[in-house]
């Protein structure tokens, strides 16, 4: 009778293996390092978005309420360069700008570029104290000719180095003319595309709806504050 002789098979696990990547931001903030990724190839890493902290850019404490977000677009080497495509104000920072007798302005719209990319913006104005409707809307429509005057002659990286270098509050200070304001800037910025043909004019106004009703909402919730402040004042 034949020895049966039973060989193991043993299978072999092929390991790949993975480098670490440093992702640089891009010349506006001097290249300088913004984190690291441990990928097996570098193609895996096209196209993903980092959000980083604009203090750990600029170096600057007041800046900490805010980030930018970047896109990796091309790997030389273990370097990882981005591309700015938005920033942004943290929910918590936005929260501190409103006051008790003030009223806060959202607005949202699309606008374009000189280099024809489409930009959406959020904007916030809290006013120092309760201004009328009339009031309201003149300013949001000098915030939109004023935002809009600026992308105009800039393209997005451009317009984000006028932001962040406070530069362009310098130009929305004119909006205290209609009524002093407490604060008035950017809530969010995101870049979306290319624009394959000229925005109408009517583009920047499609939000008034969302905008008011984002105002009603807000209206309601500082009522219901005041409202659960008095309520905490009569029982003490």
């Amino acid at each position: 009778m034949a020895k049966a002789t039973d060989k193991k098979q043993v299978s072999r696990v092929k390991i790949k293996k993975k480098t670490w990547f440093r992702i640089v931001a891009p010349q506006l903030f001097g290249q300088q390092e913004v984190g690291e990724t441990f990928v097996e190839t570098p193609e895996t890493i096209i196209g993903r978005k980092v959000d980083v902290n604009l203090k750990e850019l600029t170096n600057n404490v007041k800046d900490q309420s805010a980030y930018v977000s970047f896109r990796m677009t091309k790997v030389e080497g273990t370097t990882v360069h981005t591309e700015p495509i938005g920033y942004s104000l943290t929910p918590s920072y936005v929260k501190r700008l409103v006051r008790k007798n003030t009223s806060r302005l959202d607005d949202y719209f699309v606008l374009q570029t000189k280099a024809g990319e489409r930009v959406v913006l959020k904007t916030i104005m809290v006013t120092r104290s309760k201004v009328q409707r009339s009031v309201q809307k003149a300013l949001r429509s000098t915030m939109r000719s004023l935002l809009q005057g600026e992308l105009r002659k800039m393209d997005f990286t451009g317009f984000l180095a006028l932001l962040v270098s406070g530069r362009l509050r310098k130009t929305l200070s004119s909006l205290n003319k209609i009524t002093p304001l407490r604060e008035y800037t950017l809530r969010v910025m995101t870049l979306n595309g290319m624009a394959s043909e000229p925005l109408p004019e009517e583009t920047v106004d499609e939000s008034a709806a969302e905008a008011e009703a984002a105002e009603e909402s807000t209206d309601e919730e500082e009522a219901a504050e005041e409202e659960q402040d008095d309520e905490e004042e009569e029982t003490q």
